[in-house]
């Protein structure tokens, strides 16, 4: 499920602040907060550039791990989704039903282009993003090994999803792996979610979460941004072993709506979609603040409607950039195998035209994802749209930091090497791009 509220209510007295954070998420949900990162958000989108380092592919963005008509939690259709993609500059949608017997997750799903739009329908299931080219309704697969053949079978693609709870899964014979999950990245936010609890049924605070959410709607969707080291340390020590394509997480699901309605003279309904459809009620006895609340209002009368996450916001957020020739399902499919892509939180600044590729004499040879040997590719380049803080990764290791909108290092070892750009944001260095990675053998 997506999550801006994921899980159990557990306070946190010392919450631990992860790479390049300075703030915890309540600090980043003050005012003065979101409208500093605002500011920086619109300076990077001014001082963007064109990348003139060239991969000889085209780019489109896409969204894996996405959620629509698929179960009780689900709060978004389809159209609504083909709507929100084409807003949000989306090409691909890659859905992920939650599987259910009576339906097919494949015949019964979307599939192929829509308006523009092209959608590729999976699964999320038996701990994988599952694409298989074909319905496997009704094969038994007892042991994982067999699911995965199972979906791969004809070409179909998998990933390891929700990797926080699969650290000790072998991926050598996945595409890839989820990176970025919204819905891990927001796991541990139990001091956030008791904050924005209590929230919602303060006379002060809420007007004041409703006014935030209208004015800062992306900044306030990503004031929990983290930096997932240990999923991104499995993605390196794997990598080191077998190619493994990195993919964003949407988890998007349009479930993150909240409500608040007058019952009565000391009482108030609070209602949303987390793991299933909730309310409840919370009267004045209980929380005193209640009374303030519901003052002058008719039974049934609604107070507030909080819209957290629509379509168009979670696809904004973080994305997969994939490097085609063509946009067809079978193109799609082969870049993702082959590691012809990036992530990109595309909520900080527009990242298209991110480029990372090993040259020789100036030529590009090979491009993200791509294998070369020791002494045919000499040099590694990198090129962003706009100045950022420039990582250049080895197994596992930074050699090289720079404040830069253009890279080159010279190789003179083997290793499986990738690009982390990051960027300042309200004091804090904020993860950004993350390429996959070219292996020099």
């Amino acid at each position: 499920m997506s999550a801006l509220i994921a899980g159990a209510v557990v306070a946190q007295t010392t919450p631990w602040l992860g790479p390049g954070r300075k703030y915890t998420s309540i600090e980043r949900m003050q005012i003065e907060r979101l409208r500093a990162v605002h500011a920086d958000r619109l300076g990077y989108q001014i001082q963007r550039k064109r990348v003139s380092l060239a991969t000889g592919y085209n780019e489109y963005r896409a969204v894996l791990h996405a959620h629509a008509e698929d179960a009780a939690h689900t709060g978004g259709t389809r159209p609504e989704m083909l709507a929100a993609a084409k807003r949000a500059g989306v090409s691909i949608v890659m859905l992920t039903d939650h599987v259910r017997p009576e339906r097919d997750f494949i015949n019964d799903s979307w599939r192929g282009m829509r308006d523009g739009v092209l959608f590729i329908p999976g699964a999320e299931d038996q701990g994988f993003l599952s694409f298989p080219t074909k319905s496997i309704k009704g094969i038994e697969t007892r042991k994982r090994e067999q699911y995965i053949e199972t979906v791969r079978s004809g070409g179909g693609n998998i990933f390891l999803s929700h990797v926080e709870e699969r650290f000790d899964w072998p991926t050598d014979q996945l595409d890839g792996l989820e990176i970025y999950n919204h819905h891990t990245d927001v796991k541990n936010e139990g001091a956030f979610n008791l904050w924005l609890q209590v929230a919602l049924t303060d006379p002060v605070r809420l007007p004041q979460l409703v006014a935030t959410l209208n004015e800062f709607p992306e900044e306030v969707f990503g004031a929990q941004q983290d930096y997932l080291t240990d999923i991104i340390a499995k993605w390196d020590r794997d990598a080191q072993q077998h190619r493994l394509t990195g993919v964003a997480a949407n988890d998007c699901h349009h479930n993150q709506v909240f409500t608040v309605t007058a019952i009565d003279d000391s009482t108030v309904e609070v209602g949303y979609i987390t793991s299933k459809p909730t309310t409840t009620q919370v009267t004045a006895d209980k929380v005193p603040g209640v009374a303030a609340l519901v003052k002058g209002k008719k039974p049934g009368e609604l107070i507030a409607r909080l819209d957290f996450d629509p379509y168009e916001r979670s696809l904004r957020y973080v994305s997969t950039h994939i490097l085609s020739h063509e946009l067809s399902e079978t193109a799609v499919r082969d870049a993702l195998r082959h590691g012809h892509a990036f992530v990109a939180h595309d909520w900080l600044c527009d990242s298209t035209g991110f480029a990372f590729v090993a040259a020789e004499d100036a030529k590009t040879v090979a491009i993200m994802g791509d294998e070369v040997k020791l002494g045919g590719a000499s040099t590694l380049i990198a090129a962003t749209p706009v100045n950022c803080t420039m990582k250049l990764i080895r197994n596992g290791e930074v050699i090289q930091t720079t404040n830069t909108n253009r890279l080159s290092f010279d190789v003179k070892a083997t290793g499986v090497y990738r690009i982390e750009a990051w960027l300042d944001v309200d004091a804090e260095q904020r993860p950004w791009i993350y390429s996959n990675p070219i292996y020099v053998r």
